[in-house]
């Protein structure tokens, strides 16, 4: 996981030099998105009050490439974490830092958790249809990986004793969760995504535009660790003239040189948005996203002061986040969040571009 400070100033930065057909591109675009606990809490000591989730993300990439007449090549580096979890996981991990009281009982215990880092080249082309009010862009990145987690851990977990029923299938880079199992040299994966977009302008006061991220994203590592199995309580054990209870553990590890080979893949994250334009000073645009089985719907106002410059506000549901900005086609600089301290925030996110046409 990336440094606290990096992921709590989530940003869009993008700048374009124009000569005729040619472009020079440069694209940065980070957020973070928690349930359980604030940002800063939930990646450090996970002590602030206990809040119902029961996911948890980061998307990062960056992009430096060329653009001539609709084709652009450039590279690009990768950050993607995602986390699924139940919340009575949430919880036991809040009494287990905290020292907190456990009751006696089972506890469900849930963890999915994907996350890798990525380097490569793109390719990307826009294909304009019907005198230029439809473009679709499909695009594919070619990449290198040495870092990944693929994690689902699944059973329950009886109070705080080391004993429990869990299904474990992980595989990894870097064993962050038994700190046992790292391999000694970094896993070697070679990998590809597809993405696809799609804009439409159906008339001039009416854009619909839809992006589908990951589409297709496999990478193949060589040389991963792992550890597979499950443990379970015994019913019941007879010693003398007593019965006791004890946890059976069955556990197949990439200890003493034994990696494998891995397909690590991520899944599909869509976009959807619409904007219509009122009049000349207000038009209104409607977001919708859908990252994994969470789904944000945001609704922004736009005041447009002159031809040239608007300013804007909205509100995105599930992430409970307020957005103010201003922009217009050359610069654009706009704040979201759901908590102004970011010490309390579940979401955070400043984004800015700068287009500079020659």
């Amino acid at each position: 996981m990336t440094k606290p400070n990096a992921l709590l100033l989530a940003m869009l930065f993008s700048t374009s030099s124009y000569a005729n057909d040619f472009e020079i591109i440069n694209n940065f675009d980070s957020e973070i998105y928690t349930e359980a606990q604030p940002v800063k809490s939930f990646l450090d000591e996970f002590n602030k009050p206990l809040e119902s989730g029961d996911s948890a993300f980061t998307f990062n990439v960056f992009e430096l490439g060329v653009k001539y007449k609709g084709v652009s090549l450039g590279a690009q580096s990768r950050y993607n974490y995602a986390l699924e979890f139940d919340p009575d996981t949430a919880l036991f991990t809040y009494l287990e830092k905290n020292d907190l009281p456990f009751e006696r009982r089972n506890y469900r215990y849930l963890l999915k958790g994907k996350q890798s880092t990525t380097h490569g080249v793109f390719l990307a082309y826009d294909v304009s249809l019907f005198d230029n009010s439809l473009t679709i862009t499909p695009k594919v990145t070619y990449y290198q990986s040495a870092h990944f987690q693929d994690a689902s851990v699944d059973g329950t977990v009886f109070s705080d004793e080391i004993k429990g029923d869990l299904q474990t299938q992980y595989f990894f880079s870097k064993d962050i969760l038994f700190k046992s199992f790292t391999p000694e040299q970094s896993p070697e994966g070679k990998g590809y995504s597809f993405d696809l977009s799609i804009d439409w302008q159906i008339s001039d006061d009416l854009n619909v535009s839809l992006k589908a991220l990951d589409l297709v994203n496999e990478t193949k590592y060589e040389g991963v660790g792992y550890v597979n199995g499950v443990t379970t309580d015994v019913p019941f054990i007879e010693e003398g003239d007593s019965i006791v209870t004890s946890p059976s553990i069955r556990l197949r590890t990439s200890a003493f040189n034994r990696e494998v080979d891995y397909t690590f893949e991520h899944d599909a994250r869509y976009y959807l948005d619409v904007s219509y334009r009122l009049n000349g000073r207000v038009s209104f645009d409607v977001f919708t996203r859908r990252f994994y089985k969470d789904t944000f719907v945001q609704g922004n106002v736009n005041y447009h002061f002159n031809d040239s410059w608007r300013v804007f506000s909205g509100y995105e549901s599930n992430s409970k986040a307020v957005e103010l900005g201003i922009a217009n086609e050359y610069f654009g600089f706009s704040v979201k969040t759901d908590k102004l301290d970011l010490d309390d925030a579940h979401y955070a996110n400043i984004n800015w571009f700068i287009r500079l046409v020659f």
